[in-house]
């Protein structure tokens, strides 16, 4: 998933568009990452059973709910 999907579904499950800001490449940043579960499924069983989608909608709303919470 592309940071900008990533943005756009929590965007959607906030209701609200995120502000954006580009920004040129800081140094050490990677333009490119691959994530690679194999090594995880073949030695901790690890089998995700949540989509994204579904991750996202269910932190959002956790999120939502102790919002006020965590910032105290």
């Amino acid at each position: 998933i592309t940071l900008r999907d990533l943005i756009a579904l929590i965007e959607k499950n906030l209701g609200r568009d995120a502000v954006i800001r580009n920004m040129p490449d800081q140094p050490g940043d990677v333009p490119v990452t691959f994530a690679d579960i194999t090594r995880a499924r073949e030695l901790l069983g690890y089998d995700p059973k949540v989509k994204i989608e579904e991750g996202i909608s269910r932190f959002v709303e956790w999120y939502l709910e102790n919002k006020t919470e965590l910032v105290s």
